[in-house]
């Protein structure tokens, strides 16, 4: 965390995103089929991969061996998520939702569905917010805006959530009793390693995926909320999904403002 101003910048993004005027997403031309036969479909992706019930402890050390194996059998995913974000106590709650679209390393595309359409487009070097009712985006750096918008460490470490434990102390908690299929669920809790940040990241998963199905950060009085649904597996993603030029007439601002 860097200052109380950077820290609400977070939940604004992630949980805001206008959208702005049309943008032009590039596409490919699939090509011909050939002997009259219909040109393959791109895959829609499958469920993430069941593990069997075990009644091993849950430590923090066998969470990251298994999100190490998730991490390096995934090459994209896509998901739809509904998110509630609080910038500050007492303030009123907002409600998002929307589909989120993932391609390793860290392309990454957000279409917020309600209450107003909004996108948010990584192509993994560069992060744009595009504000369509007013015409606006907002450039920047991915590691750039990374680092002055940790609400988006609840959908950035995708592909990366072993990474998690160079940067967090991480513990473990929550523990259910196995359900009816024999699984646990449980809580992963992580902090910045740098004592005086004001943040706490909580995802809760399932012994039979562990894929966090729910995220919940508190940052500097700002609480956001994320749940995760329809999530599929390693789906074909062009990566010209992740490709963003700014409409002509639109105000481009940049971030953080150059000196």
């Amino acid at each position: 965390m860097k200052t109380r101003r950077n820290a609400l910048l977070l939940a604004w993004t992630l949980l805001i995103a206008h959208s702005f005027s049309c943008p032009a997403w590039a596409k490919q031309t699939p090509k011909p089929a050939k002997d009259g036969a219909e040109a393959p479909k791109p895959s829609p992706g499958v469920d993430i991969p069941l593990l069997p019930p075990t009644t091993t402890p849950i430590t923090v050390d066998s969470v990251f061996a298994r999100l190490a194996e998730f991490d390096a059998k995934m090459a994209s995913l896509t998901l739809s998520f509904r998110q509630s974000i609080r910038l500050e106590e007492g303030s009123a709650i907002q409600t998002k939702d929307g589909n989120l679209s993932f391609l390793k390393p860290r392309r990454l595309r957000l279409e917020y569905l309600r209450p107003e359409p909004q996108t948010v487009v990584s192509d993994g070097r560069m992060f744009w917010v595009w504000r369509k009712w007013i015409n606006q985006v907002i450039e920047s750096t991915f590691e750039d805006w990374r680092k002055n918008d940790p609400a988006l460490e609840g959908l950035l470490n995708f592909g990366d959530y072993a990474g998690l434990l160079k940067r967090y102390d991480a513990s473990v908690g929550g523990v259910s009793a196995p359900g009816s299929d024999g699984h646990r669920t449980f809580r992963l809790e992580l902090r910045p390693k740098a004592k005086d940040a004001q943040f706490l990241l909580t995802l809760t998963m399932s012994t039979k995926d562990y894929f966090p199905y729910e995220a919940r950060l508190v940052a500097a009085g700002a609480l956001v909320e994320s749940t995760f649904e329809r999530v599929r597996f390693n789906p074909d993603l062009s990566r010209s999904l992740f490709d963003f030029t700014p409409p002509r007439d639109a105000d481009v601002f940049r971030y953080p403002s150059p000196p």
